[in-house]
């Protein structure tokens, strides 16, 4: 949604990191491969193969982003780890070595872990049409991001 906002080597990073992420429960699932075709299009790197940057590598890189740049790497890499309905012990170390090494303090990880789940209720149970459920999506993620 605001991937568009990164710079080429934050977005390779960020690629690096959710390929990372998606395989930490060391199951690759259809969706988690969907949605990495998703980034890759609109971090315009569609043809991007993964390097398998280490963890550090791609910390070096993030930890020179913005804070906003942060949060949205965050925000993705949350809902990637939550796309396939798993959310395993392994993720949520990860996912919390990712939030201290990102700087993403608790309030903000409560918001975006909220964002997804009012997410999946609005898409799944609103009778509102899709641009106006994806307008107040965006509207709330952008609040959230800061």
């Amino acid at each position: 949604m605001f991937l568009n906002e990164l710079k080429k080597d934050e977005a390779i990073a960020f690629l690096e990191l959710v390929n990372q992420v998606a395989n930490v429960d060391e199951i690759f699932a259809e969706e988690e491969k969907e949605l990495i075709e998703d980034y890759k299009e609109e971090l315009k790197l569609p043809d991007y193969e993964v390097q398998n940057m280490s963890y550090e590598d791609i910390m070096k890189v993030l930890s020179k982003a913005t804070v906003r740049t942060k949060r949205i790497v965050y925000f993705e890499v949350l809902g990637l780890a939550l796309i396939d309905g798993e959310y395993e012990a392994r993720e949520v170390e990860f996912l919390e070595k990712i939030e201290g090494d990102l700087g993403i303090e608790r309030a903000r990880r409560i918001a975006i872990a909220n964002y997804f789940f009012i997410f999946t209720e609005v898409y799944n149970f609103s009778v509102v049409d899709a641009d106006s459920k994806i307008d107040l999506l965006r509207e709330q993620a952008e609040i959230i991001l800061g």
